[in-house]
């Protein structure tokens, strides 16, 4: 984010294993299925411990499949290898605070955010919970334990109310395999992330904590923010434990940072939420001046769909 720049409102919100309030999405397979484009194929009565239900009209169907036409990794994939991936995927809705996998579970499907925001994070020798990444809508994770055929390396946690589209992993390899561009995507989303953890041990080794705090804040609110009197709101729900875990800090050094930007009246903490009042000043205190092809951030992951 550069200075004076807005920052962007986050999405609005799709799906992956499905069940909303009582009447839920069914798997993909099943969706096409009922339109006559797929032979019916029988499905598990649960996905984790989630039931598949009813079937989403059309409509529904027609926008996973438009938004995984226009997907970073999957989007490069002919029309027909999207469909059979999309054949073999199942879409479920969860709530906030609501855990998807753990480390050490099975790695059998590839996941795909259609909404909502989900945190990947490793419990840390002395208990801390380190964030690794923040995966927006439209990002993806889990690919590397279908690749390696590897238990999942994190745990996978919403922090809103997410809608997910879990891709077989089976598929995933076969139509990888057989696709020189997606292989190329898959690398390059690979890079990324090596990017990504490679500005994050530097921000640690080389930026004070207050510059660590204000580069998190002004990630997580180009995320997803609303605006405010004055300001941007972040929209996410994050304690100030997860923030150290975004910046290598303790609970108790995030609060004396916040404190120290709040006096000097870049920002603003509320009922749980924090109000961002000054982008350029916030952005000088993070040292963050890189340019936009630079690793930037060092926990979101960019959108690669647009919802």
């Amino acid at each position: 984010m550069r200075p004076g720049q807005v920052p962007r409102t986050g999405g609005s919100a799709l799906n992956k294993h499905a069940i909303v309030r009582g009447s839920a999405e069914a798997s993909y397979p099943d969706a096409m299925a009922a339109r006559g484009v797929l032979p019916a194929v029988a499905a598990a009565d649960t996905v984790g411990q989630v039931h598949l239900q009813t079937v989403r009209p059309p409509a529904f169907v027609d926008d996973v499949a438009a938004l995984i036409a226009r997907h970073g990794m999957l989007g490069c994939l002919p029309e027909g290898d999207r469909q059979e991936l999309l054949r073999w995927s199942t879409i479920r809705t969860l709530g906030e605070r609501k855990c998807i996998f753990r480390r050490g579970d099975p790695g059998h499907t590839v996941i795909v955010v259609l909404a909502g925001y989900v945190k990947l994070s490793s419990l840390a020798a002395d208990g801390r919970d380190v964030v690794l990444e923040i995966v927006c809508p439209g990002g993806c994770f889990g690919e590397l334990a279908v690749l390696n055929n590897a238990p999942r390396a994190a745990d996978a946690t919403t922090i809103s109310r997410c809608r997910l589209l879990a891709i077989d992993g089976r598929q995933f390899l076969q139509v990888m395999g057989r696709s020189l561009e997606g292989m190329r995507a898959v690398m390059t989303l690979i890079s990324r992330r090596l990017r990504a953890a490679t500005q994050r041990i530097m921000d640690i080794v080389a930026l004070p904590a207050t510059a660590r705090v204000a580069k998190a804040l002004l990630e997580l609110a180009e995320l997803h923010c609303e605006t405010a009197r004055n300001g941007a709101r972040i929209a996410l729900r994050i304690s100030q434990a997860e923030l150290g875990g975004m910046t290598d800090l303790t609970r108790e050094s995030v609060n004396k940072q916040l404190a120290a930007l709040r006096d000097a009246g870049l920002i603003s903490q509320s009922g749980g939420s924090v109000t961002l009042f000054d982008i350029a000043a916030l952005d000088a205190v993070s040292g963050a001046h890189g340019d936009d092809d630079a690793p930037g951030s060092s926990f979101c992951r960019p959108n690669s769909l647009r919802l």
